[in-house]
């Protein structure tokens, strides 16, 4: 019997950000295999056919203009998220819209798989990710409409899911740890990479690299959206007490969309920026990221807080030497294939920084390492496992 999956599409929309990114790669990794496929997205049902034209859309949309959702739009999103309330109404809005469909589908045997925390009411199996507990452990990193918003409804998700899949062994400690009743219906769900990191077309490259003012092999890369727990602030004063010389040669670019409490980040990087030794880039397109990964003489991630570490992987496959945290997911990601310091020793941060960039020998064993390691990581072993977990629900 064909299995039946409805899946929350929701997360996909520019900005692309890491939950986004998660739910794409599943359902289209969904797509080719002989599973029954519909979605809801922001409130619409979406039948099979839909879903794949939903999917081709959205993709084509990315290489139109690789700059949609940012901007204005993502501003305005942030005003509204700060408006108390305003993640409860949004839910109780769509769950009365999708009420009929999801009785409909839930009494046709689909099994609703939720990727980001909070699952609508669901009569049928629900199958529900927890990307990691920074709301709870750290509520510092987030606004406080979100850290309310999550930790007043985890509870509820517990209770409502057959069963929990999340990032990593590490966070599966953390949730068995604040909250016993997830233990025994809860699994870690790796994260993939997708296929498109590597080696890019040299002339698409310098092409962006001649727009950035960036040279091959110079400079050092960070990936993320601006915000607390990413530990930029750190990165930064990290990089400004490395040589003088050093940083005229090797520019820091960090690429991210702008989130959240990063004032203080910003006004660290201001003489650098001026100078041109830090480059903000925004959001980027895909292949755009791709070809700045792949180009990037050492991958910085000292990040504080991760459920999986997802640029830490990409950047892996990229060819790039990586630097980042000794604890937490990052660590376990990780493994031997980067270069682990203490994310909250800003000396720490900058002996690596140099020990990478002044060791041609060491980047070279870590970009093989990493290789390896990372070959792990594909969506294809993400979805086997996620449909496994579907299959043996009773």
């Amino acid at each position: 019997m064909q299995t039946k999956v409805l899946i929350n599409l929701s997360p996909i929309k520019r900005p692309l950000t890491g939950i986004g990114y998660y739910t794409l790669n599943i359902v289209k990794e969904l797509l080719n295999r002989s599973v029954d496929i519909v979605s809801i997205h922001d409130g619409r049902y979406l039948n099979s056919e839909q879903t794949v034209k939903f999917i081709q859309d959205f993709e084509l949309a990315g290489l139109v203009n690789a700059k949609s959702g940012s901007g204005l739009k993502r501003k305005l999103v942030n005003i509204v998220r700060g408006i108390p309330g305003s993640y409860q109404l949004k839910k109780l809005l769509l769950t009365i819209k999708l009420r009929p469909k999801l009785k409909m589908l839930a009494e046709s045997q689909y099994v609703y798989f939720e990727p980001s925390f909070i699952p609508f009411e669901y009569a049928g199996k629900t199958v529900t990710t927890i990307h990691d507990l920074s709301f709870v452990t750290h509520p510092e990193f987030h606004p406080s409409s979100r850290v309310e918003y999550l930790q007043s409804s985890l509870s509820s998700t517990i209770a409502q899911s057959d069963h929990l899949v999340v990032d990593s062994d590490f966070i599966l400690d953390e949730l068995n740890q604040h909250y016993a009743e997830s233990i025994g219906k809860t699994s870690s769900l790796y994260l993939g990479v997708d296929e498109g990191f590597g080696p890019q077309n040299t002339e698409g490259s310098s092409s962006l690299l001649d727009k950035l003012n960036l040279q091959n092999k110079t400079y050092i890369l960070s990936v993320c959206t601006l915000e607390p727990r990413k530990n930029l602030t750190r990165l930064i004063e990290a990089y400004k007490s490395l040589p003088a010389l050093i940083r005229e040669q090797s520019p820091l670019v960090l690429v991210g969309d702008s989130g959240w409490k990063n004032e203080a980040m910003l006004d660290s990087a201001r003489a650098l920026v001026a100078s041109g030794q830090i480059k903000f880039t925004g959001y980027v397109s895909d292949r755009e990221l791709k070809q700045l990964y792949a180009s990037a003489m050492v991958f910085a991630y000292p990040s504080l807080y991760e459920g999986f570490g997802l640029p830490v992987v990409e950047a892996m496959a990229s060819g790039a030497p990586v630097l980042t945290s000794n604890s937490g997911a990052t660590k376990e990601v990780a493994g031997d294939g980067a270069l682990l310091v203490e994310p909250t020793s800003i000396e720490a941060i900058t002996s690596g920084l140099l020990k990478l960039i002044e060791n041609p020998l060491l980047r070279e064993q870590l970009v093989e390492k990493g290789r390896m390691r990372v070959a792990q990581f594909t969506w294809t072993n993400t979805v086997d496992d996620l449909l496994q977990t579907i299959e043996q629900l009773d």
